[in-house]
C-alpha cells in the first residue's frame, strides 16, 4: 500500500515538473513578433495618438468654419474658384487676395479661409501651383514655348520677374525648368 502511495505521488511529481517543463518551452518558442517590441509598440501608439489629434484638429477646423460661413457663401465662392480658374484669370499679372476677393464680392477672411480649407492651400500657393500647372500642360502641348525666354514666360504666366516665376517652378515640380524642359526633350526623343 506504501508503495502504491509512494508510486502516485512519484507519477504526480513527474507529471508536475513535466508540465512545469512544457510550459517554460512554450513560452520560449512564442514568436518574437508575438511579443510587441515595446519601443516600437511605443512610437507606433505616439504615432497613432499624433495622426488622431491631427484629424480632430481639422475636423474641428470645417466644423469651425461652417459656423463662420453659411454654406450658400461658400458654395458661391467655390463657384467663382472654379470659373476663375476655367477662364485662366490666374495668369493675370498683379492677382492679390484682396483684390481677388472684391472681384469674387466677398471678403479676403472668407476667400482665404475656403482656399485653405477646400483647396489644402493657402492663397499664394493655390496661385503658384495653378500658375506652374498651366506652364507645364503649355510645354507639353506648346513646343515653341519651350523655347521662349524665361522672362517672357514669367511675364505670360503674371509673375513680376524670372526669379519668383523660377522659385515657384522648382517648389511645384522639385527641378529647374532647365533640367525639366531638358527632360521632356528627351522623352519626345524617345516617344519618336
Amino acid at each position: 500500500m506504501y508503495t502504491v502511495l509512494l508510486l502516485t505521488l512519484l507519477l504526480l511529481l513527474v507529471i508536475y515538473i513535466l508540465f512545469l517543463n512544457f510550459q517554460k518551452q512554450y513560452a520560449a518558442n512564442i514568436p518574437k513578433f508575438a511579443q510587441p517590441n515595446h519601443k516600437n509598440y511605443n512610437t507606433f501608439k505616439l504615432e497613432l495618438q499624433k495622426q488622431f489629434v491631427e484629424n480632430q484638429q481639422r475636423e474641428s477646423l470645417k466644423t469651425k468654419t461652417f459656423c463662420t460661413i453659411s454654406k450658400d457663401v461658400v458654395s458661391k465662392i467655390l463657384s467663382d474658384l472654379e470659373t476663375f480658374e476655367n477662364e485662366n484669370t490666374y495668369l493675370s499679372k498683379g492677382i492679390t487676395l484682396a483684390n481677388l476677393s472684391k472681384k469674387l464680392n466677398t471678403n479676403t477672411a472668407y476667400l482665404s479661409e475656403v482656399i485653405n480649407i477646400y483647396k489644402g492651400k493657402n492663397f499664394a500657393t493655390y496661385l503658384n501651383d495653378l500658375r506652374i500647372d498651366y506652364a507645364i500642360h503649355r510645354f507639353s502641348d506648346d513646343k515653341k514655348f519651350r523655347y521662349y525666354k524665361l522672362s517672357v514666360i514669367a511675364e505670360e504666366l503674371g509673375y513680376n520677374n524670372e526669379q519668383a516665376f523660377s522659385t515657384a517652378f522648382k517648389k511645384r515640380t522639385g527641378s529647374s525648368l532647365s533640367v525639366y524642359l531638358k527632360e521632356e526633350s528627351e522623352k519626345v526623343k524617345l516617344d519618336s
